[in-house]
């Protein structure tokens, strides 16, 4: 395969991936439900910064992409609950390697992104 048709392919098949995960707070969503299924209430206390629209919007892209269920406990109270699909749950090893590489490459000992790897966030 020449180089030129490799590229293409491979943006080919990232395309989707950066349209959909790309979006301001997705990538943290799954993150965060990675660890197991959890409330609306909770999703919104470990994204920090999220608003609930902005949140409701999200989880609804993530459940029609078909990454995350959405459940209704029975009550009272009613609530809802989401989780990771097994598709969603599939993405466990990029998010992993791309934490791994995030720690080698964008964050100081510090905690902080040094300022010349600093950008705007993706969806913004």
């Amino acid at each position: 395969m020449e180089p030129a048709e490799r590229d293409a392919v491979s943006c080919h098949a990232l395309t989707p991936v950066f349209a959909l995960l790309g979006k301001r707070w997705s990538g943290l969503i799954i993150g965060t439900l990675l660890a197991g299924p959890a409330r609306f209430s909770e999703i919104s206390k470990l994204v920090p910064g999220v608003t609930e629209r902005m949140l409701s919007g999200r989880l609804n892209e993530l459940v029609q992409a078909g990454l995350v269920a959405r459940e209704v406990i029975e009550g009272p109270p009613v609530g809802v609950r989401y989780r990771l699909t097994p598709r969603g749950e599939a993405l466990r090893p990029a998010l992993a390697e791309l934490e791994r590489w995030a720690t080698e490459h964008l964050v100081t000992d510090t905690g902080h992104v040094p300022p010349g790897n600093q950008t705007e966030p993706a969806g913004k």
